[in-house]
């Protein structure tokens, strides 16, 4: 009978508790793989939501901000809020443009977070397109090349998904102060008008109102711009300089408008007066 000499050659042992670290691993690499195809409608749920909302934000920024700051069109600043805030009762923009395109924003940056986790790193990221950057800060600007943002160093986030989860503590603040108090009182918000800005940045809490309504305007201000600027995929450098200056010409015409509604007079003895004197005194923190 004859024998087929086979080579016989040396297996390396795998120890059973690392076999079981490697199928670990695997299963999650087969779970992440399974849900990479919601990243796409993750994605376009985050992409028309923000367009949906840029409509309410428009005419929000053009009737509290630019108008209030413009010497002509002052004048009519509080014509031009009262036909803003006509827009905003009509059907289903409230509920739909306004709380529906935030919260679903909102819902589907976060899954895209859980859908993409980020690594950390500690390389230098020099790319344009790279969202650890940002619009390139200062460094950039005087030519001294991208640097990575603070906040993918210290909570392995982009500038962009920072920004927009400080954006909602400041969105809480500001619906509660001048949406869901006058509404608790009233049953709706229709005696709000611009002279209400002066009493929240004067009567009660000065210093916190007008940092919340600061911190609101920049970081909504970035996030929206930056944002936009991704959605488009402009990332030259040449365009990250134009949405930062985007930014801080939003930015400043907002601390215009604060400085300017804070400068007003507060006059408490007639009935408006007594309304938001009575508002403000309801609020609590």
């Amino acid at each position: 009978m004859e024998h087929n000499n086979e080579e016989l050659k040396k297996v390396n042992q795998i120890p059973l508790d690392h076999i079981e670290e490697l199928d670990d691993e695997n299963v999650k690499n087969r779970k992440a793989h399974d849900k990479r195809w919601l990243i796409p409608y993750s994605f376009k749920i985050q992409k028309y939501s923000a367009y949906t909302f840029l409509g309410f934000l428009g005419i929000h920024i053009a009737s509290t901000i630019i108008i209030p700051i413009i010497p002509i069109a002052n004048t009519y600043k509080s014509e031009i809020f009262s036909i803003a805030k006509e827009i905003y009762k009509l059907p289903l923009f409230e509920p739909i443009v306004i709380i529906g395109s935030s919260i679903t924003h909102v819902l589907s940056g976060i899954a895209l977070r859980y859908l993409k986790p980020r690594k950390r790193s500690n390389e230098i990221i020099i790319t344009d397109d790279n969202d650890d950057i940002g619009f390139g800060g200062l460094s950039s600007i005087f030519g001294l090349g991208y640097k990575k943002s603070f906040t993918s160093k210290l909570f392995n986030m982009s500038p962009l998904q920072f920004s927009g989860y400080v954006i909602i503590t400041f969105a809480i603040y500001h619906y509660y102060k001048f949406k869901y108090i006058p509404t608790s009182i009233e049953g709706d918000n229709s005696l709000i008008n611009l002279d209400y800005i002066t009493y929240v940045l004067n009567v009660k809490w000065p210093i916190l109102n007008t940092t919340m309504l600061g911190g609101l305007v920049w970081s909504v201000a970035y996030h929206t711009v930056n944002g936009f600027f991704k959605l488009k995929k402009l990332y030259s450098k040449n365009w990250k300089r134009i949405g930062l200056a985007i930014v801080n010409l939003i930015g400043i015409s907002g601390t215009i408008s604060i400085y300017l509604f804070k400068k007003q007079k507060v006059d408490g003895g007639d009935f408006l007066g007594k309304v938001f004197i009575s508002y403000l005194n309801s609020f609590r923190i």
